[in-house]
């Protein structure tokens, strides 16, 4: 069996259909049923709940395409491997609509952890203007709209993420200038972003990549493969964690070592 891109995108109606499905084949619902190995009931109640497009019409007739064959066989193809209705609905609008394979199989929230969900905030401008005074322009705010900080939404600013903008903000009046903030976020996000990416193919390569080697997961085994990731997660963020207070120690020793041997030779000199 092909990988699950791959089948999911010839199957979706996403790409052109091979040589084994020839794109100019016509069914009947009858045709189509006997063809996908179900009943023309089922065919119908799967049209009715979205699983299937609607056929072309020629007069009183629905013509069928082999795109619907497609369809129809993967339909069967994730119930015999324990997918509710509503959940191949699901998995077949997510693909259709370009999300992400994690999306898809239902993954994404396993990887972004519950706990990690903010609700955002909302600002007005004359608050927003009230927090930084003087330091803020039309250019600092452009460049905290491209950092994704900050959103117009008609007479107030969204606030996508209310913890990363209290920090700021504490940092700001710590004495901090605003553009050095801005500066140094775009610097860490750039490197969190390459960590990241290390400690996803990590996770993919191991645990995702054996699961979808060969066929389609069966609804139990991305359960198991859900927990697992929610299990991990925390242990992950540990490790980041406290290879960063490591990191913020000896950098903060090195820095602040440099700047005391500076003054004491200062004093020292005859």
């Amino acid at each position: 069996m092909k990988n699950v891109p791959s089948l999911l995108q010839r199957l979706l109606l996403q790409t052109p259909v091979t040589a084994e499905l020839e794109p100019a084949a016509e069914y009947t619902v009858d045709e189509l049923a006997r063809e996908a190995g179900t009943t023309v009931r089922n065919l119908r109640a799967y049209q009715d709940r979205g699983l299937l497009p609607p056929p072309q019409r020629r007069g009183r007739v629905g013509i069928y395409s082999a795109e619907h064959l497609a369809r129809l066989k993967l339909i069967g193809e994730l119930l015999e491997r324990g997918y509710s209705i509503a959940s191949i609905r699901e998995l077949l609008e997510a693909w259709q609509q370009g999300q992400g394979l994690a999306q898809v199989l239902g993954l994404d929230q396993a990887i972004i952890g519950p706990w990690n969900q903010e609700e955002p905030g909302s600002l007005g401008f004359d608050e927003l203007q009230a927090l930084f005074g003087t330091a803020l322009d039309d250019g600092m705010i452009d460049r905290a709209q491209a950092l994704g900080l900050l959103e117009f939404a008609g007479d107030h600013l969204r606030v996508p993420s209310p913890r990363l903008f209290a920090a700021g903000v504490q940092l700001f009046q710590a004495g901090i200038p605003l553009p050095v903030l801005l500066d140094e976020l775009a610097a860490i996000r750039a490197n969190v972003e390459q960590v990241s990416a290390g400690i996803v193919r990590m996770i993919v390569q191991h645990l995702v990549n054996p699961l979808l080697a060969n066929s389609l997961p069966r609804a139990e085994e991305l359960e198991r493969l859900s927990a697992q990731l929610l299990q991990l997660r925390p242990l992950v963020e540990q490790v980041v964690e406290t290879e960063l207070a490591r990191g913020l120690q000896l950098s903060a020793n090195r820095e602040l070592g440099e700047r005391v041997g500076e003054l004491l030779k200062g004093f020292l000199k005859p």
